[in-house]
This record gives structure tokens, sequence and C-alpha cells, in this order.
């Protein structure tokens, strides 16, 4: 099985500059002998870094992704001998330098081997300097982030087939918008594990429309996907706002359980379509 392990990188390493060339870099060094122990025989690093603007709290990013790293003599590496252990990505197909992100909440929820949340600890930094072990629910964690920050998805619709019209003319005014969308229809590809696509699609999403009416009341799937939302929201994860969008045909009380999130009512009309301003607005907001 292959290991997967989580460690701090430098800012200026994260955001490649004049010491790096400007290119990404795939090798890592440390002076913890735990780096060779953890990941030196075909593992994965997640490097994470951090900033700290004026009177903010410090926040978080997810850098690099390294896929099947292996031992580099320190002299051999672009560090030229800084650091006693060094290991470098061998996969650059599956390795990642990620864009601009904030990683803080996910970051906050990994436990890694040892059991401690990170959200019981007070200097995250320093824990992640002695590179843990994470643990499988983390791994998938870090996954869901890392499809989020590669598939910029600002909204899932989810919706039963009998108001696919719905979703597809909502999907239409978010993109007139500038809002992008997630919708199966689009994401979904031949020969996928489907049901596990769309939990990801849904999990990695910054807001959850779900389009409400009698016939989603009766959707077994929806009802799944807003499980799903619900979970990650409560979380604190990736899914920061839930919006139900009442179609004109009711079945608002079918889902008591998103009374507490302030609704949206569908244009019963042209005349009403102002309303999806209003919508994209706050979906925006979320997203930013």
């Amino acid at each position: 099985m292959v290991t997967h392990a989580a460690a701090m990188v430098k800012w200026e390493i994260f955001r490649p500059s004049k010491g790096t060339g400007g290119a990404a870099v795939y090798d890592y060094g440390s002076d913890q002998a735990q780096l060779h122990q953890r990941v030196a025989a075909g593992g994965t690093l997640w490097l994470i870094t951090s900033t700290r603007k004026a009177k903010q709290p410090r926040r978080y990013h997810l850098a690099y992704k390294l896929v099947n790293c292996t031992v580099v003599r320190p002299e051999e590496s672009i560090f030229s001998g800084d650091w006693k252990y060094v290991v470098r990505a061998k996969d650059w197909g599956q390795s990642r330098h990620f864009g601009y992100n904030d990683a803080t909440d996910t970051v906050r929820r990994l436990q890694f081997t040892t059991g401690k949340a990170m959200s019981d600890v007070s200097n995250i930094g320093l824990r992640l300097l002695s590179i843990p072990e994470l643990r499988t629910d983390d791994v998938v964690l870090l996954q869901r982030l890392q499809h989020k920050i590669e598939s910029s998805r600002a909204v899932f619709i989810s919706y039963s087939r009998e108001d696919a019209t719905f979703a597809a003319k909502l999907e239409s005014e978010l993109g007139k918008r500038d809002v992008s969308v997630s919708r199966d229809v689009a994401f979904l590809k031949p020969g996928q594990e489907w049901v596990e696509a769309i939990k990801q699609e849904v999990e990695g999403t910054d807001c959850f429309v779900v389009l409400i009416s009698p016939s989603s009341a009766q959707s077994k799937w929806v009802r799944r996907e807003v499980d799903w939302a619900l979970s990650e929201y409560k979380a604190n994860g990736l899914v920061k706002s839930i919006i139900p969008a009442v179609l004109p045909k009711g079945g608002w009380e079918a889902f008591p359980e998103l009374h507490c999130f302030e609704r949206w009512e569908y244009p019963a009309s042209r005349k009403q379509e102002g309303r999806f301003n209003l919508l994209a607005e706050g979906i925006v907001l979320t997203h930013r």
C-alpha cells in the first residue's frame, strides 16, 4: 500500500520565483529522517504552505503533490545540499503544483495516523515539520480538495430527472453570469464509477443548489446528494453554502432538513428572471 505523508514547504517555493527559475519544483528536502522513512519507497508527499496578512489569522494552502517519491542525493537536487534528506517525484504526470488556494479548513480536519486532530494543535506548521503519515480518510480529504482546485466548480446542481429542463435553464443562466456549474450530464464520462464521481463533485463544490419539487422529494438520489452536501457543510469542509431552489411546483415541506437555509424561488415567468442575478451574486460571494 502506498504511504501518504504531509509536510511544510516555504511560501517562495510554492509560488516559484527567482530561486526556482519560475518552474514547479518536484524535489523536497528536510533534515528529518522521517522523510525517507515515510515516502522514499514510492510514497506520496502532500506539501502545505502558509501565509499571514497583517492582523489576520494564518491561512494554509495546498502547494504540491509529489507522487512515487524516491531518494535523491542532496547535492543532486535543486536545493544544492541544503538538506540531509531529499526525495524526488518520479511520476511527473500525476504530481501536481497547485495554483493559489485556501486549504485551511481541510488542513484543520487532518488527523494523521497518530489520531490527534489538527484542530486540537496550536502550531500546525510545527506538527507538519515532523512529516506525519496520513490516514486513508486524510488522503480522501486532500484528494477532494485537489479535485476542487483543478475543476474550479462553484456550483453543483442537484435535481430529479423530471426537473431536467429547469436544471438546464439554471445552468445556462448562471453560465451567462460567469458562474461555473457542475451537472451530471457534463462531468460524467463513459466507464466512470458514477456514484463515486457524483459524490466527489458534490463534496468538492463551493455551493450546493438543490431543485426542490415533488419529484425531487421522491428521488432517492437527490436525497443522497443532499445528505452528502449537508455532511460536508457541517464538517466545515469545501461546501460553504447550500441553496434550496424551490420550483413553482412546490415541495418545500418535504425537505425540513433544509429549512435552516434561505430558500430561493425559481422564476415562474420571464418577468421574474431578474432573480437569477440575485442567485448568481450570492454564489460569487461564496466562491470568493
